[in-house]
């Protein structure tokens, strides 16, 4: 056998079936492997990285302009410290402004600007490319019942 089929066989029996134990029957690890596949399936699909909840907190500034950043990091349920590099990342290409709010010294209020708005746009498209491939894979009964038992699971945490 040569050592290039060796090699095959090797990565091969690597990526087997794994005895789970208690894993098999648990949320968080289906959960996360979903986020990372989904994450990975959009880069590669679309080309675009986005930083881990980059279109979320666009979106979420996008419908709600003028909000504080608490109000975003909870929304996108993010803490204030991860949401700080997505905004300062944003505010450094120009995609949103921020100004202060008048009786809160320490909070600023975050809006989009025109170039953010674009940018969004264009993202939106390339997610709703994705969506669309969730539907074709899983059916849109289950795409929906899937969103809505992930609302659920939330609601109970």
């Amino acid at each position: 056998m040569s050592s290039k089929n060796s090699v095959r066989k090797s990565d091969e029996s690597a990526h087997a079936a794994m005895d789970l134990g208690a894993l098999e029957h648990n949320v968080g690890y289906y959960m996360r492997k979903a986020v990372l596949a989904a994450q990975s399936s959009f880069l590669k699909e679309t080309g675009v990285k986005l930083m881990t909840g980059q279109y979320s907190v666009m979106e979420i500034i996008a419908n709600n302009p003028g909000r504080t950043q608490s109000a975003i990091a909870w929304a996108a349920g993010l803490d204030r410290s991860s949401l700080v590099p997505i905004l300062n990342q944003f505010e450094k290409n120009g995609f949103i402004k921020k100004e202060q709010v008048a009786n809160d010294k320490r909070a600023y209020a975050v809006s989009l600007t025109a170039a953010g708005e674009k940018e969004l746009a264009d993202l939106r498209v390339k997610i709703e490319e994705m969506e669309q491939l969730f539907i074709k894979g899983m059916g849109a009964r289950n795409h929906k019942q899937l969103i809505n038992l992930l609302k659920k699971f939330l609601d109970t945490l």
